[in-house]
């Protein structure tokens, strides 16, 4: 038995085998104290209920000089904000698309260089577009008959793009282009996807039958004639996951592949069930799914961030909302992903 000071300065004791151990908590309310990157993880629950402990398989799938693809919910920005903070290089560079906002908007771009894709749907549309299996029709757009942002009257909106609008559908036509430009980089060029998928409640687009990318009227935007609500099932995400799967098999053979699911609650439900139970359900078909391609596909891996965030829950939630999670457990989250799959050596 020896003590010696942890990453954080602090002393701990080390018994049988020296463990990288990261400390989850600044928050003395935290039920989760301790991230281990292991050999093998923890197979029991008195392990983990006497120690606070939660343990990751160590499996390097990156080098500090690799790209990184990263989409999905808002949680996957918070990740790909704490990599770059980290000094990785993540994409996609959508921080690259030079904005004309006296014509179009695309997201919430420049300020923030990311777009959501909250759904598994969405996130194959974009590959599928990539490989050339779907291309999105010139007038596949949605009218906005009051202009919430530039004070005019008719604007146009793409559904398929978290509130990407063009005041005429030229200007449309550009911003899209720019998004599809700045998507096929990433991909391209990526050595490990990072995809966080959020949700299984869904809509789909009445015209095309593509998934629409928000719910309707998200932010003043259209949506509420043009779609249906759909609660997407575990065949479909599965379907979802597996096709993406292989686009990026075939298209970047040696990438890796890491799954996660977002923490982040819905903020309402369109279901029939109350809140609570609508998003256990959806958060189940989406990590059910997850597993299954998982255990099918040797290069894609699973990261538990769903996990270490419910399991120091409430406190891991920002206090305004009670949804999003709060810095220090997404800093934690960062660290613990760089110590169970970065190559750093």
């Amino acid at each position: 038995m020896a003590f010696k000071p942890n990453i954080y300065g602090k002393w701990r004791r080390i018994e049988m085998s020296e463990i990288p151990e990261i400390s989850v908590s600044e928050n003395p309310l935290a039920r989760l104290d301790k991230i281990q990157a292991r050999d093998k993880p923890n197979p029991r629950w008195s392990t983990h209920f006497k120690n606070n402990l939660l343990t990751t398989t160590k499996k390097p799938l990156f080098k500090k000089t690799d790209k990184i693809f990263a989409v999905g919910s808002c949680f996957a920005e918070r990740i790909r904000t704490a990599l770059n903070g980290q000094g990785f290089e993540v994409g996609p560079p959508m921080q690259e698309i030079v904005m004309d906002t006296e014509r179009f908007k695309i997201d919430r771009l420049p300020n923030r260089p990311h777009m959501d894709y909250f759904n598994s749907f969405t996130v194959r549309q974009e590959f599928e577009r990539y490989i050339g299996e779907w291309k999105q029709s010139e007038d596949d757009y949605w009218t906005i008959n009051k202009d919430p942002y530039w004070g005019g009257n008719t604007i146009y909106q793409d559904p398929y793009r978290r509130m990407v609008i063009g005041r005429t559908p030229e200007d449309l036509r550009e911003a899209v282009f720019h998004c599809n430009t700045a998507v096929d980089k990433g991909i391209s060029e990526a050595d490990l996807f990072i995809i966080t998928f959020g949700m299984a409640e869904v809509f789909r687009n009445l015209s095309s039958g593509k998934i629409a990318c928000q719910k309707p009227g998200y932010s003043g935007g259209a949506g509420e004639f043009e779609t249906e609500f759909h609660m997407s099932t575990f065949s479909e995400n599965y379907e979802n996951l597996k096709k993406i799967t292989e686009i990026i098999k075939t298209v970047r053979p040696n990438a890796q592949i890491v799954f996660t699911l977002s923490p982040v609650s819905l903020a309402r439900t369109f279901s029939d069930n109350d809140i609570l139970v609508a998003n256990s359900e959806g958060k189940g078909i989406l990590r059910a799914a997850i597993g299954q391609i998982v255990r099918e596909y040797e290069q894609v891996s699973y990261f538990p961030s769903y996990e270490i965030v419910m399991h120091n829950s409430p406190e891991s939630f920002r206090e305004d909302d009670g949804r999003h999670v709060s810095d220090w457990v997404v800093n934690r989250i960062v660290e613990a992903f760089v110590e169970t799959h970065a190559d750093l050596n």
